[in-house]
């Protein structure tokens, strides 16, 4: 036993170039990133297809069987047909998931005269179904964008599949997407920015590749969606910005040239703050372009906004104040809104003068006509008389 002891200790590992060749030319561990797997086989899209209809099956499932007015739909619901009529509204909202069910409405045949009253019963006109589906499709993509994100993220296919039943099958999720309400945009928003963040991070070893690049612009893209369709989002516009301030940071410590620094720099600038800014200024553009018409938020615009719109009073008169024109009064204090009156609201000590207070939102008798306080003599007055510093007008 001593004798084969001693020979197990004298025993020494064979040098490199005793070893056989395939062990001698193994290639060296690459990165974690490149081990991430970035292919999506059949295997994933088939996996991906039965989350897709399982998804759909759990918010479409007997979604009119409801068919009132239900929580916040009665104001989503009614935003959305502003974008029918036309008519201006005033919320504090992005708009661009307001759009989205502008458009869902507007597909479902919509004309925009149903006020969505909290409780009603939908009318015969109104196919409330098609609009809820629109919304529920929507909020169904977060399930597929959530498997594809965990394998992005390294996670095998039994780890992916889970995580995303966790999605399927959370009963807070299905309940709000079958609503016609603004969180499944943003839900599904906010899934595709982590998707599109999670996919740029599994191709950090092809920098300013092609799917590089593609990742990166879709991040942008869907910051900018998420961003513009609740302030909320502004968390995933954070969560993205702290990562790459990270990325950044990696790179100036592992000595990356200036240079190269500088092009991955220019890069995220573009793509992660421009590109998000345009979306949101985009959507904005079309969000005043679709509401032309005078409505119920256009008290709150300056009077430069009002004059474009079509059936505004202003913009068939001049730009300034003038004789007869028809104006509104506000406040000089915060909060107070319009000046108003009516012709129910006198003093009591003089019958013949109305009492004026002020008013929040706008209403006929926010109107005001300028006339002039002393009459003018002769026939000497101009077609337009504009007011002029020193004028006595009531």
């Amino acid at each position: 036993m001593d004798s084969s002891e001693s020979k197990l200790r004298r025993r020494r590992q064979p040098k490199s170039a005793d070893r056989p060749a395939d062990a001698a030319d193994a290639p060296k561990l690459e990165p974690a990133a490149a081990k991430v797997p970035i292919t999506f086989d059949t295997a994933d899209r088939i996996i991906a297809l039965v989350l897709t209809v399982l998804a759909l099956f759990t918010r479409l499932y007997q979604i009119g069987r409801h068919p009132v007015v239900t929580w916040d739909e009665t104001y989503f619901g009614r935003f959305g047909a502003h974008y029918i009529n036309g008519t201006l509204y005033s919320d504090l909202h992005p708009t661009l998931a307001k759009m989205l069910i502008g458009l869902g409405e507007y597909l479902s045949g919509h004309n925009g005269t149903f006020t969505y009253a909290s409780g009603s019963v939908y009318p015969d006109y109104v196919n409330y179904v098609f609009q809820r589906s629109f919304v529920a499709v929507i909020g169904a993509l977060i399930v597929p964008f959530a498997y594809r994100t965990c394998r992005f993220l390294g996670f095998g296919r039994p780890a992916a599949t889970m995580a995303a039943a966790f999605v399927l099958f959370d009963n807070a999720l299905c309940v709000m997407s079958r609503f016609i309400l603004l969180d499944p945009i943003l839900f599904c928003f906010t899934a595709m920015s982590l998707l599109g963040y999670s996919g740029f991070a599994g191709h950090q070893h092809q920098p300013f590749s092609a799917a590089w690049w593609r990742w990166l612009v879709f991040t942008g893209v869907s910051l900018g969606c998420v961003i513009s369709s609740k302030w909320i989002g502004a968390f995933s516009v954070s969560l993205v910005g702290l990562c790459t301030v990270e990325e950044l940071a990696n790179m100036y410590r592992g000595g990356m040239s200036v240079r190269a620094q500088l092009k991955h720099w220019g890069a995220r600038i573009i793509c992660l703050i421009c590109l998000p800014l345009l979306v949101y200024l985009l959507s904005f553009q079309l969000h005043f372009t679709l509401l032309n018409r005078r409505g119920t938020g256009d008290y709150k615009m300056p009077s430069q906004f009002q004059a474009l719109q079509r059936n505004n009073i202003i913009a068939h008169q001049p730009h300034d104040v003038a004789v007869g024109s028809q104006i509104t009064l506000r406040s000089h204090m915060p909060g107070v809104g319009l000046i108003h009156a009516n012709a129910t609201n006198r003093f009591p000590d003089n019958a013949d003068e109305l009492v004026a207070a002020g008013m929040p939102g706008k209403q006929a008798n926010n109107w005001w006509q300028v006339a002039l306080g002393m009459p003018t003599k002769g026939n000497d007055t101009p077609p337009i008389r504009f007011i002029a510093d020193g004028d006595y007008i009531r």
